[in-house]
């Protein structure tokens, strides 16, 4: 019998493979990867270091749910939770993915399953917002000149409504009859729509959450930067927080291995805007990949370390229930 996630994952590595190989004969292949061997080990070893402090970072904004739910997991356990789970979201084609691995285990440690779900979807309700805004905040910082420029300002105005009236909407989601409630995904709907009042609407807890959120993705893009200072292309800060965060946001549509594919199309297109080489933001993109491979060895290190706490069947089983 086929299993419907290995499908799923198969298909995920068939997209990666296709959308690089694609761009990569677009771009051209000789000319990125001659990037990539003149790259300053020095600007690398430092991109690599910054993106480690990603992790601590996802961790806190993480933390910062779970507490506004009352949830009870420590910091050293969210921090293991969170290393597993992204070198599993980074160097496997599971089906499953890092955020169910994470909560699979937050479920183990005595999390409630309701506050475990909230849980992931705040966490990436919230990152999706703040990059929305981060992009929004630096629009007056976008060159005069940018190509498409305008067109690019109208876009993230629009995400921005979108991811907002859609917060709204799922805060309002308990509000259907009463009697709807004998069905499981409708009282779980009237869950998730409690939780999320109880946290984006606490000024404190939102806060904290918006904040974590916003340096994570400064963080990463300081990762980019320091990519291209490696690869000695000129850019301006303000143009990479302008542009790679849609590109975070490209790269979270499901639909390949950890973004590989959709990211380095997504980076050549959004940074044509700010007329780099095409040649130079494809050879960053594998960078960015490569570098955040490397960062999740730690969490291979914990998963390989503690083989109990991870066992596949009841990951399947778990993203059953959870789905």
């Amino acid at each position: 019998m086929i299993n419907r996630r290995s499908v799923g994952a198969a298909l995920k590595v068939g997209i990666s493979i296709a959308l690089v190989w694609f761009i990569l004969d677009s771009v051209g292949a000789k000319d990125a990867f001659a990037r990539l061997m003149d790259a300053d080990p020095l600007w690398l070893a430092a991109a690599v270091a910054i993106a480690m402090v990603q992790i601590l970072i996802c961790t806190l904004r993480w933390c910062a749910v779970l507490s506004g739910l009352g949830a009870a997991l420590t910091f050293r356990l969210a921090m293991k939770f969170w290393y597993i789970g992204a070198f599993f979201n980074q160097a496997l084609p599971s089906g499953a993915g890092g955020d169910v691995v994470r909560g699979y285990l937050a479920y183990k440690k005595g999390v409630a399953l309701p506050h475990v779900l909230s849980s992931l979807f705040l966490d990436r309700a919230a990152t999706v917002l703040a990059l929305v805004v981060l992009v929004a905040a630096m629009l007056p910082f976008a060159p005069v000149d940018m190509e498409n420029g305008r067109l690019f300002g109208h876009v993230v105005w629009v995400l921005l409504a979108v991811a907002i009236l859609g917060l709204v909407f799922v805060m309002l989601l308990d509000r259907s009859p009463e009697k709807w409630t004998r069905f499981k995904f409708i009282r779980a709907l009237h869950h998730l729509a409690g939780d999320t009042r109880r946290v984006l609407l606490h000024p404190v807890i939102a806060a904290r959450l918006m904040v974590w959120s916003l340096l994570g993705h400064v963080n990463l893009v300081l990762v980019v930067f320091i990519l291209f200072k490696a690869l000695n292309v000129e850019i301006a800060l303000s143009d990479c927080l302008l542009l790679f965060p849609p590109v975070l946001l490209v790269q979270a549509v499901p639909i390949s291995i950890a973004g590989w594919g959709v990211r380095e199309g997504a980076m050549v297109a959004l940074f044509a805007l700010a007329q780099v080489p095409s040649n130079a933001a494809l050879a960053v993109s594998i960078l960015f990949g490569l570098t955040l491979m490397v960062t999740s060895i730690p969490g291979a290190i914990l998963w390989l370390s503690s083989p109990k706490d991870i066992n596949a069947d009841e990951v399947e089983a778990f993203a059953d229930e959870a789905s």
